[in-house]
């Protein structure tokens, strides 16, 4: 599987936040993922799939994706083995953030209340009313 065929397998149905490190222990996964775990219901509101890929073959994370999957995104994304970064993928499968590990799930969870999709999204939710989390 390539990075083109797992956004394929995502396109128009689910976001995709790819979350690259050495290991599921390093410390920038860690924080991402408590973040992601606290924002769980925005999150899910966003449809809005994670993807972690670990350079270390020795991380037991059930989550991450087998070795082979992972090599083959890494290499379509262009990511250096020790990268850490994350990478954010829209629902028409174009790429539309690369960055820091560290950045603040609030200023992706915002970047994507701000794509046409996702207001369109929010003003059907909000004509239904079905409350709209915020991040």
């Amino acid at each position: 599987v390539t990075i083109a065929q797992e956004i394929d397998h995502a396109l128009w149905q689910e976001r995709l936040l790819i979350l690259i490190a050495p290991s599921a222990e390093d410390p920038e996964v860690v924080q991402q993922k408590q973040a992601l775990r606290d924002a769980a219901d925005a999150v899910a509101e966003r449809r809005l799939r994670v993807i972690e890929l670990y350079s270390d073959p020795g991380s037991d994370d059930a989550t991450q994706l087998p070795p082979e999957r992972q090599h083959a995104i890494r290499q379509g994304l262009g990511v250096d083995f020790g990268a850490r970064e994350l990478v954010l993928v829209g629902l028409d499968g174009g790429i539309k953030r690369r960055a820091p590990l560290v950045t603040p799930l609030r200023e992706i969870l915002q970047q994507i209340d701000g794509m046409p999709m996702r207001r369109q999204e929010i003003e059907d939710r909000r004509r239904a009313g079905i409350p709209v989390t915020t991040p």
